[in-house]
């Protein structure tokens, strides 16, 4: 079952809530605005990720549907957890249209699934806010992959920003 609370993402897996955050990255090595210019600003490490995974490839749509991660970061207070950079949408601009790309993020889920099963891991409102996407398509990819991950051990929380 998709647990959803109101929170900040980061705070709770600095508090040690998550083994794993889940975030949507454009294929463009711009993390700019949102959770992933928070993520970029307080764990440059995770930046770092997207910018080598950026320099294996030579075509920006060659990322849709893989990820980087940074395992260790490590919280002020010593607490460690994953960031993953999921590859969820092309492009970034113009605003307010969709750009999210809903079968790139269902490979994802499938691959974190084989990966990380008995994990917990913490989303923020993945392709909802930034990048225009559907939340009664995401909403149920999430779903599934949470009744996937709880048959592992494993768990998973949406949360919805409350800054």
């Amino acid at each position: 079952m998709l647990k959803r609370v109101k929170g900040d993402l980061l705070a709770l897996a600095e508090q040690g809530e998550f083994d794993i955050i889940v975030h949507g990255c454009n294929c463009q090595n711009v993390m700019g605005a949102g959770i992933a210019k928070q993520i970029k600003e307080r764990y440059p490490v995770a930046y770092r990720a997207d910018t080598n995974m950026h320099k294996r490839t030579a075509w920006p749509n060659e990322l849709l549907g893989t990820w980087s991660w940074h395992v260790g970061c490590v919280a002020p207070n010593g607490n460690k957890f994953t960031i993953v950079n999921a590859y969820t949408q092309l492009n970034y601009m113009p605003r307010g249209i969709d750009h999210f790309e809903y079968e790139s993020f269902k490979l994802i889920l499938k691959k974190l699934a084989m990966v990380a099963p008995r994990d917990r891991f913490g989303f923020p409102m993945i392709g909802m806010g930034l990048a225009g996407g559907d939340p009664a398509r995401i909403i149920p990819m999430l779903e599934e992959f949470a009744e996937t991950i709880e048959k592992t051990g494993g768990s998973v929380t949406l949360v919805e920003y409350n800054g």
